[in-house]
């Protein structure tokens, strides 16, 4: 069984194969907004790599799932973006600044920015390539990890601190499969915490750091 395969047949045993054709999001129009999505990492890496699995830890509106399976669609790879968020807002500047506060479009006292994600898949023709899991990161990593599903690649966007940002590195490494790539967002100075947490796992595991001026990225050794 490949690695698409063995993930659709999880989430079809947790009740997560939902076709988002079938929610409603009426009146929202596609937006897909995201930071570093067009960012020249991701064509290297499918490029490369040609990942037919992503975990992506962190997501928001789905610029960058939707920016990789386009790619993954340009290589004619039969792939599948597997998109890990809680779609509560991921650090305190969505709270507290108003403009970004609009973004969590809050219902009842409660975000619902899971439907803006799933307006703007269907929008852009991915609903057979973009999934998603609903839970923290840490939760995720867990569940994956009992499922024994691997990743040709994983990419890290989710928290910005430094716990949160080496936490996910560390569990979400041993989800790479031997030789995949392992890559991320906020190392730059804007994020202190994310270079921070990077530079550990580098220097933990003798790595060789690769990347962009605001991308990260490891190669797993084979």
């Amino acid at each position: 069984m490949d690695r698409k395969t063995a993930v659709l047949k999880v989430l079809r045993e947790i009740e997560l194969d939902t076709d988002y054709r079938a929610i409603d999001t009426k009146g929202i129009e596609p937006d897909v907004q995201g930071w570093g999505d067009q960012d020249e990492i991701f064509d290297y890496v499918f490029r490369h790599w040609s990942p037919q699995v992503v975990f992506e830890v962190g997501t928001w509106k789905g610029a960058s799932a939707i920016r990789m399976a386009d790619i993954q669609r340009t290589y004619g790879i039969d792939g599948l973006v597997l998109c890990v968020d809680t779609w509560l807002g991921s650090n305190e500047s969505l709270w507290r600044v108003p403009e970004n506060r609009r973004m969590l479009m809050l219902k009842d006292g409660f975000p619902t920015m899971y439907r803006q994600f799933v307006a703007n898949v269907v929008a852009t023709g991915h609903v057979d390539r973009i999934r998603h899991l609903p839970m923290t990161s840490a939760a995720a990593a867990e569940l994956l990890g009992l499922f024994e599903l691997t990743a040709d690649a994983i990419y890290i966007d989710a928290g910005h601190q430094e716990h949160e940002v080496y936490a996910d590195m560390r569990d979400y490494w041993p989800l790479v499969k031997p030789g995949g790539v392992f890559f991320g967002d906020d190392y730059s100075a804007s994020w202190p915490g994310a270079v921070r947490a990077v530079n550990r796992f580098a220097a933990e595991t003798g790595l060789k750091l690769r990347g962009t001026d605001w991308k990260w990225m490891f190669v797993k050794p084979e």
